[in-house]
């Protein structure tokens, strides 16, 4: 007996709503849903001034990670924006027009897109999975070990990832992605790297912030 899985198109869309697009043809086997507490993406959501919105208590971030394949931007292209923290870091995305934090990417020819909350508004245990992973706990405010981060990245979830990503090149998803142009591999819109003083700013910031008593971010997720 051959087992299906259901997959549905999920919104997503910015804060305000000028830029969208849609999540196509996910389930929870499409889409590894985790939680990064890495000083980077601390230090992104800083970036945009989104901390409070973005960062739960320990300093997580609430990431669907999945084949680029599966990612449209349907409207408002013009909104994109780029910036690399530092000059070979992460490709961090977001929308310009209200500095929603939008989604984390390697290079074009790694086909990987990891979609932030709060982006993916429709995302629940049903449709995406619960969490499955929780990584760098050591960069978290307080003990992230007691919702069950990893200090690191565990051996088993990498070695998971490299699979997904080895399968979805094999598929030529490298070709089929939102964020990068398939012919010349570049990215849609010019990344703003940040300078040495702007990344120390930002790094006083994100440790100011991990050394404070927690108010109003959300709840570990």
């Amino acid at each position: 007996m051959t087992m299906t899985h259901s997959t549905q198109n999920l919104d997503v869309q910015c804060l305000c709503g000028k830029l969208r697009g849609i999540a196509k043809d996910v389930s929870a086997r499409h889409i590894n849903h985790c939680v990064c507490y890495c000083d980077d993406c601390q230090m992104f959501a800083h970036f945009l001034d989104q901390a409070e919105r973005v960062l739960d208590n320990y300093g997580g971030t609430q990431i669907f990670q999945m084949s680029p394949r599966h990612f449209e931007i349907t409207t408002g292209q013009q909104h994109l924006a780029c910036v690399r923290l530092r000059p070979k870091g992460l490709y961090r995305w977001f929308a310009q027009c209200c500095n929603t934090p939008l989604a984390n990417s390697l290079t074009p020819n790694i086909p990987f897109i990891g979609l932030i909350n709060p982006v993916l508004q429709q995302a629940t245990e049903a449709n995406v999975g619960p969490v499955k992973l929780r990584i760098y706990g050591r960069f978290a405010r307080g003990d992230a070990s007691s919702v069950g981060a990893h200090p690191k990245a565990p051996i088993l979830g990498i070695l998971a990832a490299l699979g997904r990503l080895l399968g979805n090149r094999l598929r030529g998803d490298n070709k089929r992605n939102a964020l990068f142009d398939p012919e010349s591999g570049q990215p849609r819109v010019k990344p703003q790297t940040l300078t040495i003083d702007e990344l120390e700013q930002l790094i006083q910031i994100q440790q100011q912030w991990v050394a404070a008593t927690p108010t109003s971010s959300v709840d570990a997720y």
